[in-house]
Order: structure tokens, then C-alpha cells, then sequence
């Protein structure tokens, strides 16, 4: 769920401690070494340390595994973190129980998800950029191109009623009311 809430890494996840989570936000500022026998690390680049804001439903679900009495939020009352093939099992199994069938996808597809999900939404391409901790607009269009060419017709038509907008008369006709100027700036 912190995943396709937020658009984080696994490694990020995984360093997650009490400290991060706050009220409205979860601060990324590690990463956990999941591949080398654990501790934490840097993050995988300087702009992916960033404050994310998430909404009351993923915190309420954080807060429940308060109940482990760990520092990392989601290490287990064990103190063993999931590993990474742990985690795509677990996901290739909720997947199926809810009848989705998708070839090659992983934890890391949750990202990609978190991105669909936001522009789908209209969210500008720059605020996910820094929500994912890209250091530029480029890399994250470069990235999600696939995605953002499923949504160009759709800006395409927003683009085309805000120009409509422009011109009171050509709005004004199109609603059947006359035009009360019909001079061009």
C-alpha cells in the first residue's frame, strides 16, 4: 500500500523509521540495503531526499504495525524486514486473489502505477517529478513517456476548451446567446 500511495522505491520503504512518518508526510532521506545484508544507505540520488505529503488512509494502515515495537516501520515483531523476493511474492499473490493477471509485473511496477494514477488525475508532470525525487522534468517524461502518450489526447481537448475560452464570441455562439463583442484583440 505505501507504494501505490506514494510512488517509493522498496529500499526506501524498507528505511523508513517512526521518525519519518509525521502527521500529513513521510520524509525519504535513506535507503535500506536490502541486496547486502541490510543497514541503511543513501539514497539512490541527492533529489530523491524529500518530504511527500500522503493522505490519513495510508497513515492509519503505518500506524498498525506500531504494534512490532521496531524502529523501522515495517520491520516485523521478529525484527526481520520482507525481503524483495518476500515482498513480489506477496504482491503476485494479492494480485491473483483479486483476479489480475499481469506478465512482469513487480514491486517496482507500483511506482509506475503511483505515476498512471497521478496524471490520470490531471497531477502536473513537474509535481510528480519531485514527488518521485527526479532532479529534473526530463528524466521523469523520458521515464513515463509511455504513459504520458496515453493522456496527450486528453490535454489535447483541455488545451482546446481553454483556448475556447479566449474568445467570449465563438463560446458565447456555440451556447446559442449572441456575442456582446465581436472585436479580435
Amino acid at each position: 500500500m505505501t507504494a501505490i500511495y506514494t510512488g517509493m522505491r522498496l529500499g526506501e520503504i524498507m528505511a523508513l523509521t517512526w521518525n519519518d512518518i509525521n502527521f500529513k508526510t513521510i520524509s525519504i532521506n535513506k535507503s535500506w540495503n536490502y541486496l547486502d545484508g541490510g543497514g541503511f544507505k543513501k539514497t539512490k540520488t541527492k533529489s530523491s531526499i524529500k518530504t511527500i505529503r500522503v493522505n490519513d488512509d495510508l497513515l492509519n494502515l503505518i500506524v498498525e504495525l506500531k504494534v512490532n515495537k521496531q524502529g523501522l516501520v515495517f520491520r516485523n515483531a521478529y525484527g526481520q524486514l520482507p525481503t524483495s523476493n518476500a515482498v513480489n511474492k506477496t504482491l503476485r499473490n494479492a494480485m491473483s486473489q483479486c483476479g489480475i493477471v499481469k506478465q512482469d509485473y513487480h514491486f517496482h511496477s507500483l511506482r509506475h502505477s503511483h505515476v498512471a494514477y497521478l496524471l490520470a488525475n490531471d497531477v502536473p508532470l513537474y509535481i510528480i517529478s519531485k514527488r518521485l525525487g527526479h532532479s529534473n522534468t526530463t528524466i521523469t517524461a523520458d521515464k513515463y513517456a509511455y504513459l504520458i502518450d496515453e493522456f496527450k489526447e486528453r490535454s489535447n481537448e483541455m488545451i482546446e476548451d481553454s483556448l475556447n475560452e479566449l474568445n467570449p464570441k465563438s463560446k458565447n455562439e456555440s451556447e446559442g446567446k449572441p456575442s456582446k463583442n465581436n472585436r479580435l484583440a
